[in-house]
């Protein structure tokens, strides 16, 4: 039973109660938080200290930073029932995707969003069973509407003010205040840039050996580790190696290799406070075998089933996307997600963030929209990776054609990778352009393509603009990552890609 003397405190009383104010009509809203002209009705939340920190750290919105942080206190709600009923009164949204999962009608996760208080009500009464159901929870029958409305929703929200007071007692990933110097310290001694990240974070299981096995055969490894990989991960470690400050959106789960991602992730200077954890779900793993000299093959295990990025997940995070410099995507995360992450990179103003894209582990149901290619201002790939994009009836494979056929989809620059280099295709030059080769024994690979990736974001941030040094940067960066595929530092800093340019430069 909670203390009485903490739910009665006078700051739970007052948070309490505006959150009692902000359930009704449509409930706790962004626009609502940012507009509303009765002040005394959001100021209690507003003024929390875990907002402010999480605002001060992320530089956004202190409304933005509310509606986060709440919503991440009532996904780390350890009691199930107060969990939906919080999330269906306050119209937040944030079990849909475990709602969706479970096979639950459209129209109900939408009636649960409704902007009439009254309505999400009746929705979560008619459907208690089966929302119980969906999130694994043992049913028992609905109170009664004068219950729900004069004793649960009130023990609900009280829960929710202490959580938010009392956020050590919860496992809630948000920043704390030593987060935030830390963040702020490296800010100060790194270059400006700001990007995000969004992609997958995996556990790669890597078998080191020199030769592939064939068919139902065996072969011995030289050496097998386990380490975090996925295209997200991998690109925003590369990313902050270069200075830059970074930020991943991803999904994982809250199991051992879960928490070791985290943990890699923090060590690497990545802020990890805009993940999606899964509560007693198993992060995807990825096997891999590795030949000496970067060749390899893979099999993923995505799990998506449970663990899955949606469209409401990068809605809530929308402002960080469109208020950054560089966009990193891939086709990691689903088709809807990766469609409206572009879309929300291009707000209306003028200043948006530069889009890059890796096209990795490309779409098996569809391809992307016309629209989202048409928003991407970098598309980083093989040209198997994007052979369907290309216009048909041609009985050759030709690579020239498909960079053109994307250039007029509305991609602005295409750059199809090799090993130690590749050919750009852009709009603003007619011209083929080819990327410069910085010399190196090991092939091309997902990870050289990931460093690729962060220095382009790196030097367009520095640059303004593609060019050839730029060029030669990128793929100086690439090489490296092919050398050290080996080492933990397999990710390059600044210092040895410019060291890699000068030994380079002088052959």
């Amino acid at each position: 039973m909670a203390n009485r003397e903490e739910l009665d405190s006078s700051d739970a009383v007052v948070l309490t109660h505006a959150l009692e104010k902000l359930r009704a009509r449509d409930g706790l809203v962004l626009e609502r938080l940012q507009t509303t002209t009765r002040k005394s009705d959001v100021a209690p939340l507003l003024r929390l200290p875990l907002v402010q920190n999480f605002a001060a750290l992320q530089d956004i919105d202190p409304a933005l930073a509310a509606l986060q942080v709440v919503a991440q206190c009532v996904r780390d709600t350890t009691d199930g029932t107060h969990q939906i009923v919080a999330d269906a009164i306050l119209g937040l949204g944030v079990l849909e995707d475990a709602y969706s999962l479970y096979g639950l009608d459209n129209r109900v996760t939408q009636a649960l969003r409704a902007d009439s208080l009254g309505r999400r009500r009746s929705t979560l009464l008619r459907n208690w069973r089966t929302l119980h159901l969906a999130m694994g929870l043992p049913t028992h029958h609905a109170p009664s509407d004068r219950t729900l409305r004069g004793t649960l929703e009130t023990e609900v929200l009280r829960q929710l003010a202490r959580q938010l007071l009392n956020p050590g007692d919860q496992q809630i990933v948000v920043p704390t205040i030593a987060d935030a110097a830390k963040t702020s310290r490296n800010a100060q001694l790194s270059p400006a840039g700001r990007v995000i990240v969004i992609g997958g974070a995996v556990m790669d299981v890597i078998f080191r050996t020199n030769v592939i096995p064939q068919h139902e055969t065996s072969t011995r490894a030289d050496q097998c580790l386990m380490t975090p990989g996925g295209k997200g991960v991998s690109q925003a470690v590369a990313a902050a190696r270069l200075g830059l400050r970074v930020s991943l959106i991803a999904a994982l789960g809250d199991d051992s290799f879960g928490q070791e991602i985290v943990e890699y992730l923090r060590t690497e200077n990545v802020d990890t406070s805009l993940l999606k954890i899964v509560r007693g779900a198993r992060t995807p793993v990825t096997g891999v075998f590795e030949l000496p000299l970067g060749d390899s093959i893979a099999a993923f295990w995505r799990n998506d089933k449970v663990i899955s990025l949606g469209v409401r997940d990068v809605d809530l995070l929308g402002h960080q996307i469109s208020d950054c410099d560089t966009v990193l995507l891939s086709f990691e995360i689903p088709r809807e997600t990766f469609q409206r992450a572009v879309d929300l990179a291009h707000p209306d103003s003028q200043q948006r963030p530069t889009v890059i894209v890796t096209p990795g582990q490309p779409y098996s149901d569809g391809l992307v929209s016309r629209q989202a290619l048409s928003q991407i201002d970098f598309l980083v790939a093989h040209t198997w990776e994007i052979a369907r994009y290309g216009s048909q009836g041609h009985d050759r494979f030709d690579p020239h054609r498909i960079g053109e056929d994307l250039l007029r989809l509305g991609v602005g620059t295409v750059c199809l990778l090799g090993n130690g280099g590749g050919l750009i295709y852009s709009r603003i030059t007619p011209d083929i352009q080819r990327l410069p080769t910085v010399s190196s024994p090991f092939k091309e690979s997902s990870i050289t393509r990931d460093a690729f990736c962060a220095a382009l974001a790196a030097k367009l941030i520095d640059e303004g603009e593609l060019s050839e040094k730029v060029a030669a940067w990128t793929t100086a960066a690439m090489a490296c990552a092919a050398e050290d595929h080996k080492h933990s530092t397999t990710m390059p800093d600044r210092e040895r890609i410019e060291r890699k340019l000068r030994n380079h430069n002088t052959r």
